[in-house]
Parts: C-alpha cells; sequence; structure tokens
C-alpha cells in the first residue's frame, strides 16, 4: 500500500525543477544586480546595517535552495525555497496594505507589487513543500527526466507570459488615467 504522503517521482521532479529555475533564476538576477537589489531591500525597510549583508546572503540562499532541490537535500532545500517565498509574500502583501507602491524586487525587469505576486508566491511556496514530500517507489526512466524538462519548459514560459501581463496592468491604469485628465 502506498504511503499516503509520498508523491509521484515525475511530480517531484518537476515541482524541484520549477522551483529550481526560478530562484536560480532570481539568485543571478540580484547578484548580477546588486546596487539594485540594494536599492529594493532598502525600500522594503530592511535595517540598514543589515542590508550589506542581506545583498549576499538572499541571493546566496537562493541559489543554495536552488542547487539543493536537484541533490539528495532536496526536502530540506524545498522546506528552505518555501521559507524564502512565503516570507517574500509576507514582505509584499505588508507594504501593499500599507499602500506603498514598491517594484517587487523579485529580479529581472521591474514589477509592482499586487496581489497577484502575493498569490504567486503562495502557490511557489505550495509547489515548493510539494517537493519536499518523499517519492512513491517507482524507478525513474529517461522518459521522466525528458518530460520534466518539457513540463518545466513550458512552465518558465507560462511564469514569464504571467509576469508580462502583470508588468502591462500599471501602463493600463496609467494610459487610463491619462486619457481621462486629457
Amino acid at each position: 500500500m502506498p504511503d499516503l504522503m509520498s508523491v509521484d517521482p515525475l511530480v517531484l521532479l518537476i515541482a524541484a525543477g520549477c522551483i529550481a529555475a526560478l530562484l536560480l533564476h532570481a539568485a543571478v538576477a540580484k547578484l548580477g544586480d546588486r546596487a539594485l537589489f540594494h536599492q529594493h531591500l532598502a525600500a522594503y525597510g530592511a535595517p540598514e546595517p543589515l542590508q550589506p549583508a542581506l545583498v549576499w546572503a538572499i541571493p546566496l540562499a537562493e541559489a543554495a535552495a536552488a542547487l539543493g532541490l536537484v541533490t539528495p537535500w532536496r526536502s530540506v532545500a524545498a522546506v528552505l525555497a518555501a521559507a524564502l517565498l512565503l516570507s517574500y509574500g509576507v514582505a509584499m502583501a505588508w507594504h501593499l496594505r500599507r499602500g506603498h507602491r514598491l517594484d517587487c524586487g523579485c529580479g529581472g525587469e521591474p514589477l509592482a507589487l499586487s496581489p497577484w505576486l502575493v498569490a504567486r508566491n503562495a502557490v511557489l511556496a505550495a509547489v515548493a513543500l510539494l517537493a519536499a514530500l518523499p517519492p512513491d517507489d517507482r524507478a525513474v526512466g529517461v522518459a521522466d527526466f525528458a518530460v520534466a524538462a518539457a513540463a518545466v519548459a513550458v512552465a518558465a514560459l507560462i511564469y514569464a507570459a504571467f509576469h508580462q501581463l502583470l508588468r502591462q496592468q500599471p501602463a493600463r491604469k496609467t494610459s487610463s488615467s491619462s486619457r481621462s485628465a486629457a
């Protein structure tokens, strides 16, 4: 009888791959422009004495979680990933609640905070926690790795499309409000 908390290994490969790709992208973007990330930390209200350390610690934690997701320490890395994603979501929700207009600081092109980003982080944290579950006793074959790689690629495209839609939201609001003011 299968364990009720175990998951098909293919599902775990896909979940771990998606979160690993996301966190690795975020880490590279933050490390690639530490000055911008430092500005984001200041805007979010990180204590000034901690900011120089956080500029390195956060992206290195993201990179460690990303790499850990494809090792035997997958479960620990998945919990770290979920904790990071949830902490980002809480910070975003806190600033949204106070009416602050900030860039998410996710890495990459600017993206304004929105309730959608908070929900996105909650979903991503759930996917990360899914990756922490133990696998079923099923052998993983080459086809599983091929399907997982394709699924991660498709998920990355969907994620990019979702972000592009979110980036267009402020432009629509701005353009409609400028039209009504004219």
